[in-house]
């Protein structure tokens, strides 16, 4: 499950250094605040050290010590190294690394970690209740019928994969986009456009889950997260396209109205000196031909600079242990009843919708449909 990444190089641009400058106490508090959040750039850096096996340990001034795993050891040539965030020290220890983004220490560390995604394993805490009261009256209406008291089955644990992935559209105003996908052993179960699941308690390490997926399987999981990628990202590039379409259309009709009143001056220029001289001149039309070409040639580039690439790099992947369970209710109606299932997600107490007895589709509606219950399509 290696990802797949494309990185963009430009030109190196080299420029004079300023001379510094001395700062006023607001002014040091004004560029403070400007910074990046340091807490959020430490917990990073801290996950990725423990992930990739290095011990981390604290040293004076809130510094890090860091010992490298072997493979870093291999990669920077180093056993230890010491780590500062803070963006206000004078000076570093002899050998310590300023750790903030953008800095060379911050772009060796993303180097580091865009070459392989990050895999971890986790488990989904149940939450107390492991459904609402109402049951499977939570999520699907009924018209002409009454829900029963609801029974809640044991929990189980099944295998379920996140795959964390960073999307990035190219093209007149570049944008990124985090995007997470959670899937199931029969399919997508729930795309988040963000970084992380939203309401989810979790502990680390498997439970109930012992085996490791074959080479085959995970492959399968692989093709099945691009495949929804995929799709997601299809109905994201157009509404991306018809964002941008509009600037667009007027940077090239700005460009047109341009060159058409410099080839309309360029021809009434000609005209004028054909009509002076009293002859055809051997280079009439020249410099209006060589404006059109270069109309082209612009508009071309601008609609390349406006054309759509996407680019998607996979950064880390989750293994969960996610706890479901098996919810029955009866939907009553005079003598009639009629028992439904539904399966629970445990780690946020929701049902799913149940099937329908006639066709089998997910329901969010209930009627009596011939001395059955159906969904409306099959009433």
């Amino acid at each position: 499950m290696s990802p797949a990444a494309t990185a963009r190089r430009g030109r190196r641009t080299v420029t004079n250094a300023p001379v510094a400058m001395p700062v006023s106490p607001e002014g040091a508090r004004e560029e403070a605040a400007l910074l990046p959040d340091a807490g959020a750039w430490r917990a990073f850096i801290g996950r990725w050290l423990e992930n990739t096996g290095c011990q981390v340990g604290e040293a004076a001034r809130g510094d890090w010590e860091v010992s490298l795993s072997p493979a870093l050891q291999r990669r920077w040539r180093r056993q230890r190294v010491r780590l500062v965030f803070d963006p206000q020290r004078a000076t570093l220890p002899r050998g310590a690394w300023f750790m903030a983004p953008g800095s060379a220490a911050g772009r060796k560390v993303l180097d580091a970690a865009r070459e392989e995604a990050l895999v971890t394993r986790r488990t989904a805490l149940p939450r107390v209740p492991g459904a609402p009261a109402e049951g499977i009256a939570a999520v699907c209406r009924v018209r002409g019928l009454s829900w029963g008291p609801a029974r809640l089955g044991p929990v189980s644990y099944e295998r379920r994969i996140a795959f964390h992935a960073v999307v990035t559209l190219w093209g007149g105003l570049p944008a990124q986009e985090s995007w997470v996908l959670l899937l199931g052993s029969e399919g997508p179960i729930e795309s988040v456009r963000g970084s992380e699941l939203p309401e989810m308690r979790s502990r680390e390490g498997l439970y109930q889950i012992s085996e490791e997926l074959e080479p085959e399987d995970r492959s399968r999981w692989a093709d099945a997260a691009r495949h929804h990628l995929d799709e997601l990202l299809a109905e994201r590039e157009r509404e991306w396209e018809h964002a941008i379409a509009k600037l667009r259309d007027d940077e090239l009709a700005r460009l047109s109205a341009f060159f058409a009143a410099r080839v309309e001056e360029e021809e009434e220029r000609s005209r004028r000196r054909t009509t002076t001289n009293g002859d055809e001149h051997e280079m009439e039309g020249g410099d209006a031909t060589s404006l059109k070409l270069e109309w082209e040639r612009r508009s071309a580039e601008v609609r390349q600079r406006w054309s759509l690439r996407t680019e998607i790099r996979i950064w880390g992947i989750e293994e969960w242990a996610w706890p479901v369970a098996e919810l029955e209710q009866e939907l009553r109606a005079g003598a009639m009843h009629v028992r439904l299932t539904s399966r629970v997600d445990v780690a946020r107490g929701l049902p799913a919708l149940p099937a329908c007895p006639g066709c089998g589709a997910p329901a969010e509606m209930l009627v009596r449909a011939r001395g059955s219950v159906g969904c409306v399509r099959c009433a």
